[in-house]
């Protein structure tokens, strides 16, 4: 433990707090940052990453995180429920289409995550402790956007849906659960959330079943840790937060983007527009990139700290580097990610180009086509649960057999 990172951290973090608000002409970017600095704050205070549940399932056989993960989609769900009730469209839904894009780009976003042990928001939280991991996955992660954004807003194979629903329709022509019980009196969001709650259990049991399979197979055995005595300065600043403290705190953070933006949370769309901006300082006009993503210019020449996801994003790094500043831990963790052997290197690339490229078939990552959309009552989440779950374990098991069979590194599954 060093205190002197920790008073480096908090006022390095009242600085920016100040200083933000100051500077910032409109009050939507602040909460921009406050939104993002709790979300870094919270995932990395907890350990919490949505490719790990995956990853862990996969190389340790812990199912903690994916059971922590299912119990916040039902919360967030029926968080949301009460702020959209009877009034959808005033709210920019995720409800996306059901399709082949939505398969194959689970698949590639599963498969990538697996090769970079990480998701596009978990690259974001990892630049603190995993730097060299991080930023070349965030890099190529971000070419892979750019170059999908043409073919996610034109190929029938992204565009079009296999099954649909009035709301749904008013949207991304998915289908939005509770049209499907529009008999249960409640304009069918109890009989939405039953489903949601339902197909939660459903997959935590399995992940359970898989976990005791795992250890059986190992010869894996339980053992019981002695809690550790904690100083008060301990508890306040360093303490690790159980997965429940995050997933309430997450689930009311996605609530307030949703009050204050009309929209849920996504990540990997602005890590695209970030690689045009790249582009630009190479001389690309901005007129081009429109034209080569079908995208406005305007979004390649807005400022960074005048686009509000990009401020969220940031903030996102940022809350995580204060967590371990503040526990007195940065310097030490940021030191060991420094370094990355070649092959690791070309490992995280192909992974986050494979997730990056993947979230243009299925129209967003981990929190833009899963969490986002399962908590917004889309039925396009839980397929792409299926595929992304299904593109990790084929990943893991390449990495496995293939990749790291004989010198396996950079194991962290987070």
């Amino acid at each position: 433990m060093n205190k002197k990172q920790t008073y480096i951290g908090l006022t390095l973090l009242s600085l920016l707090l100040l200083a933000s608000y100051i500077t910032f002409d409109k009050i939507e970017l602040f909460y921009r940052l406050l939104i993002g600095l709790g979300f870094g704050y919270a995932l990395s205070r907890a350990a919490m990453g949505f490719a790990g549940s995956v990853n862990k399932l996969t190389r340790t056989g812990s199912s903690q995180l994916a059971s922590a993960l299912m119990l916040m989609f039902v919360l967030t769900a029926l968080i949301t429920s009460f702020l959209i009730y009877g009034n959808e469209s005033a709210y920019k839904l995720s409800i996306y289409p059901i399709n082949l894009g939505l398969i194959f780009g689970g698949l590639l976003f599963g498969f990538g995550m697996a090769l970079s042990s990480c998701c596009a928001t978990g690259s974001l939280t990892d630049v603190a402790s995993g730097f060299s991991r991080a930023v070349t996955t965030i890099f190529f992660l971000s070419f892979g956007v750019f170059l999908g954004f043409k073919i996610q807003k034109t190929s029938p194979l992204v565009t079009d849906s296999w099954l649909s629903s009035p709301i749904g329709e008013q949207f991304k022509h998915g289908v939005f659960l509770p049209d499907i019980f529009r008999f249960d009196g409640f304009n069918g969001y109890l009989g939405a959330l039953i489903v949601t709650a339902i197909l939660a259990y459903i997959v935590s049991r399995l992940a359970k079943r898989y976990e005791k399979s795992y250890y059986a197979k190992n010869n894996i055995s339980l053992t019981e840790q002695t809690p550790k005595v904690l100083t008060n300065f301990e508890k306040i600043f360093i303490e690790p937060w159980s997965m429940k403290v995050s997933i309430v705190i997450i689930s009311l953070l996605f609530a307030s983007l949703l009050i204050l933006y009309t929209k849920g949370w996504g990540a990997s769309t602005t890590l695209g527009i970030w690689f045009g901006k790249f582009l630009m300082l190479f001389g690309v006009e901005a007129s081009t990139l429109a034209e080569f993503t079908t995208k406005k210019a305007s979004v390649f020449v807005t400022p960074i700290l005048q686009h509000g996801p990009s401020i969220q994003n940031i903030s996102i790094i940022l809350g995580a580097m204060f967590y371990l500043l503040i526990a007195g831990s940065f310097t030490k963790k940021f030191v060991e990610g420094l370094s990355i052997a070649p092959k690791d290197f070309l490992v995280f690339a192909v992974g986050g180009f494979l997730m990056g490229f993947g979230t243009r078939l299925s129209n967003g990552c981990n929190v833009g086509a899963l969490y986002t959309p399962i908590s917004e009552l889309s039925l396009s989440g839980w397929f792409y649960l299926i595929v992304v779950a299904t593109g990790g374990f084929i990943g893991n098991w390449y990495r496995k057999n293939h990749i790291y069979k004989s010198c396996p590194t950079n194991t962290n599954p987070s």
